[in-house]
């Protein structure tokens, strides 16, 4: 009878679910089939939550530094008013271009009441500004008096605001080493200027240093005359940087010096890639290992049945068959593992933001400080890809790990194992 039972028929299935359910003689095997169900479960759910984690860093944080930054610069510092104009109405032609915008960028020392900070001003035309909605979404005040006359108004992250100790309404002074020649060199240029409003965009680098300012009054503050320091270009797909900026080199001539924003990030662009690849290799290691207990928790039960093993093939069963009841006796932990740990990590991905919440409220300790990870709050985008290539890998580890010592038992002798019962 046993001997016709089909693969993985209800024989083999009954039988090794019997073995999973230890005696208490056997109290050893089923207490290694715990620890190797949790922690195959801890490790595939920790794998999915740091994965997802990191994709969300990396997807929130590059959608502050586009929803700030363009995509795609020219540098015209140098340039004459009229060539500049020129450059940003060619690049306007270029299929795929979204808007040109002048800019001035600079960094300055920002002073009030006592209080200084380096800050890094951008002069930026009103209309601009207005489109930007990342930032116009979020501004604390008005922009009535954003203009290139006198007596204008500037934008401060909310962050420089607080150290600054100022609010809309008030004044801060900001200094720039490029001011006028003198026979002792430059001399440093300052101009008070009052507060308009703040904003937010979540980053903390931008809240906490970046300044706005009418593109025409940070021409005079550092010294530009009426020419800027870069066109800055917006496209419709940010990731597709590479035809628009070959279409621009071929319209705007080979001087013209043009980059991207990953060439503008690529110190974070490149270690947010190497940090993702080395934590998901030590992740994967830390499931390998979690996976192996399985193969002592078989060790064990091997053991055990070594009797039954004997008694089983006399009877006439197949060494496919004794193979096939280990393999699903051990494969079972790692899948049961598995899939507790996928629902553990999706679950808290999903709800991290409560979660997050939840663990601060009753610790009073902030688990994620803006100020340290440039984020407010802990991000986690759950890629279904990578948890579909995180669930194959652990089925495919315990798959691995348990078929040697399955092999091992469907090769045992019979005689010998009874030999010594």
């Amino acid at each position: 009878m046993t001997a016709a039972s089909p693969p993985f028929g209800l024989f083999e299935r009954s039988l090794a679910a019997r073995y999973l359910r230890a005696k208490r003689q056997h109290g050893g095997v089923a207490m290694i089939s715990i620890i190797s169900f949790v922690g195959i479960m801890l490790a595939v759910a920790v794998l999915i939550i740091t994965m997802s984690v990191m994709n969300g860093f990396r997807e929130t944080l590059l959608s502050r530094i586009l929803g700030v930054n363009g995509h795609v610069y020219v540098d015209v510092q140098g340039y004459p008013s009229v060539e500049r104009d020129r450059l940003a109405r060619l690049a306007a032609e270029v299929p795929g271009v979204l808007s040109v915008v002048p800019l001035v960028d600079e960094q300055a020392l920002a002073v009030s009441e006592g209080t200084a900070s380096g800050v890094y001003v951008r002069g930026i035309p009103r209309a601009d500004l207005q489109r930007l909605t990342m930032v116009s979404s979020t501004i604390q005040g008005s922009l009535d008096r954003f203009t290139g006359v006198e007596d204008p108004t500037i934008l401060l992250g909310e962050r420089l605001a607080r150290r600054l100790r100022v609010a809309e309404g008030m004044g801060v002074t900001l200094m720039s080493p490029q001011g006028a020649f003198t026979p002792f060199g430059f001399s440093p240029r300052s101009k008070a200027f009052e507060v308009g409003g703040t904003f937010t965009v979540g980053a903390a680098e931008y809240d906490a240093a970046l300044v706005y300012m009418p593109i025409e009054q940070a021409q005079i503050l550092f010294n530009r005359g009426d020419s800027a320091d870069r066109l800055e270009i917006r496209i419709q797909n940010p990731d597709a940087t590479v035809p628009i900026m070959i279409e621009l080199r071929q319209r705007l001539g080979p001087n013209v010096t043009i980059f991207d924003w990953r060439a503008e990030n690529e110190g974070l662009v490149g270690a947010l890639i190497v940090e993702r690849n080395v934590m998901r290799l030590i992740l994967m290691m830390i499931v390998a290992i979690a996976v192996l207990n399985i193969a002592s928790g078989l060790v064990m039960l091997v053991k055990n049945k070594s009797r039954d093993i004997a008694i089983l093939r006399t009877m006439g069963a197949t060494k496919g068959s004794i193979l096939r009841v280990f393999f699903m006796a051990g494969a079972a932990i790692g899948l049961l593992g598995t899939l507790a740990g996928l629902v553990l990590g999706v679950g808290f991905c999903l709800f991290i933001g409560p979660i997050q919440d939840g663990i601060q409220a009753v610790t009073g300790f902030d688990l994620f400080p803006g100020d340290v990870y440039s984020l407010e709050q802990l991000p986690a985008k759950v890629e279904w890809a990578e948890v579909a290539v995180v669930t194959g890998f652990a089925l495919l580890m315990s798959f691995v790990a348990t078929l040697p010592m399955a092999w091992r038992a469907s090769r045992l002798d019979p005689v010998e194992a009874l030999r010594y019962e």
